[in-house]
């Protein structure tokens, strides 16, 4: 069964994520963690994000969190939280031939923010925004000299 999760990752910690994601989820892992995020929207990314469907066992393995608004003013407060598997990660990850240590693991785990909310909901209680590409350079128009005359 697939289950629905928002993962967001310092870009720092993206490689290993994707190869972790690659090796144990292979059915679900295709383009994860590509889309890039920073506070401003604009390049460089400080995070990168996944957001879909993903196995049910790789989701038993990673973090999980429930956030919730409580107070007036209203701030984010994390209601519970499941730290994951990093020793049956590293342990799986090993057995399928990737070389990363239990450490390496914990650390992605600590950094990573894994729900089930919605992207756009994760995305505004992190401060985080898609990483809009800078407009490209304009093109010079090819001088009508060195066109390629129609063969007709």
């Amino acid at each position: 069964m697939d289950i629905f999760r928002t993962l967001i990752v310092p870009a720092a910690d993206a490689p290993l994520a994707r190869t972790i994601a690659a090796t144990l989820d292979p059915a679900h892992s295709q383009g994860m963690f590509e889309t890039p995020l920073s506070p401003t929207g604009a390049e460089p990314a400080t995070h990168f994000i996944s957001t879909g469907m993903i196995g049910e066992g790789f989701a038993a393995l990673i973090p999980l969190a429930t956030w919730a608004q409580q107070g007036d003013p209203p701030e984010w407060v994390r209601t519970s939280y499941d730290p994951g598997k990093p020793a049956v990660t590293t342990a799986m990850c090993e057995k399928a031939g990737l070389e990363v240590t239990e450490a390496e693991v914990e650390a992605l785990y600590a950094a990573a923010d894994v729900t089930a909310e919605d992207p756009w909901a994760a995305l505004g209680r992190l401060g985080l925004k898609i990483v809009t590409p800078p407009p490209a350079e304009p093109v010079e128009p090819v001088p009508a000299a060195l066109e390629t005359p129609d063969a007709a």
